[in-house]
């Protein structure tokens, strides 16, 4: 294994297991040591997200079996990921991901006439800007926020710096030469500054893609833009593509929209709950909670198999519930899923999910509240293991 790569890292857990990264270079993976054995296994850094996870080796012992709980390693992890940081170049591809992923996620949506507002894509949902230039003049307008902005970000949402000029401004340079990204940013530093951090470190370092597997997006990034090794001098050899990094992109569609949908939501997760039940239908039926409708949702909107979702509400209790009955066998929970939110807060969120006047979609601010809620999630899981070097900012 030395041949094809090296450990760049490595803690000693005890005199029987160690934790290491090993690397070629590459997306870098963590090395599980039996020391006792002298025998090591290379996984993704995905698995120690599950902090419930349990590791058994065999001890010195004959028949010895030791038994580790993933939970513990989390301080070993974060010193080996630290190391591994200070030591290669990752630093060098981890921040230009950074700006990348930033501008990414600060795409303005173009809107030339009323009727884009009213015709939204899920896509144009999903963004967190609008350039409004609807008004008659198509090169002119205003960056419209589509997120609730607190105080401080408001102050900074004035209609000049938001102005539009020219046909070359209304687009992700022209937002950013503006520094809009900056001046809301500034102000939450948790919800735009670490975010971003913590998802550009997750996608290099082989962490799952907000529970998606990401592995071959992540080994896109290390090798975008490079030459491979060319052994025949006569042959040119051409660099690796490199295409500009969008939400929208097939491979990072669940993770950059989950990404925006906690930063427009993040405010109102708290008042999210998602529990599981045998039968949600009897059990919230038996709470108070009426029965309204029922709705299909597809292959990847709430989960990795399709659903049926019933919409329940509580008028006195004020309480909006759904629940999501998977039409075939997930791995990811037994039984019903079960949304329970307050009924004024679900319909703040509606709003947010709209920009005009238009009323809101029930479907979509249903999956962008659970995909923000899963963020939010994966996002804590994350965190721990990298905050020493993501740069972050603590509030």
């Amino acid at each position: 294994m030395e041949e094809q790569g090296k450990i760049i890292s490595s803690c000693d857990i005890d005199s029987n297991l160690a934790l290491q990264i090993w690397t070629r270079g590459k997306t870098p993976r963590l090395s599980i040591l039996n020391k006792t054995k002298n025998s090591r296994k290379l996984i993704h850094l995905a698995w120690v997200e599950k902090r419930s996870r349990t590791l058994s080796i065999n001890g010195k012992k004959p028949g010895e079996n030791i038994i580790y709980n993933v939970s513990d390693f989390e301080p070993a992890v974060s010193k080996i990921l630290t190391e591994y940081f200070a030591r290669t170049t990752f630093k060098v591809k981890y921040f230009k991901l950074v700006l990348d992923l930033e501008k990414a996620i600060h795409r303005p949506e173009l809107a030339t006439n009323k009727a884009d507002f009213a015709m939204m894509t899920d896509e144009k949902r999903s963004s967190l800007w609008i350039a409004d230039c609807s008004e008659g003049d198509r090169n002119t307008g205003y960056f419209r926020p589509f997120f609730p902005a607190n105080q401080m970000e408001a102050e900074n949402l004035t209609e000049e710096n938001l102005k539009i000029t020219s046909l070359q401004m209304r687009s992700t340079d022209g937002l950013f030469k503006r520094s809009e990204e900056r001046r809301v940013g500034k102000e939450c530093r948790s919800r735009w500054h670490n975010t971003i951090r913590v998802t550009a470190a997750s996608m290099l370092l082989g962490f799952s893609y907000c529970g998606a597997d990401g592995t071959k997006t992540a080994d896109y990034f290390w090798t975008a833009g490079e030459k491979p090794v060319n052994l025949n001098p006569n042959i040119t050899v051409m660099k690796a593509p490199v295409k500009k990094l969008s939400i929208h992109d097939p491979e990072l569609m669940r993770l950059g929209h989950k990404l925006t949908a906690y930063i427009r939501h993040c405010y109102m997760l708290g008042d999210v709950d998602v529990s599981y039940h045998d039968d949600s239908e009897k059990e919230l039926q038996e709470a108070g909670f009426t029965r309204k409708r029922r709705m299909d949702f597809n292959t990847g909107t709430l989960g990795d198999v399709p659903y049926r979702v019933t919409f329940y509400d509580n008028e006195e209790e004020g309480l909006t519930a759904f629940g999501c009955n998977p039409r075939m066998q997930t791995s990811r929970h037994r039984g019903d899923m079960v949304i329970l939110i307050p009924t004024v807060i679900f319909s703040e969120a509606m709003k947010d999910d709209t920009i005009s006047e238009a009323s809101g979609n029930e479907f979509f601010t249903l999956t962008r509240l659970l995909w923000a809620k899963e963020f939010d999630g994966w996002y804590s899981s994350i965190k721990p293991y990298v905050r020493k070097f993501a740069g972050l900012v603590e509030e």
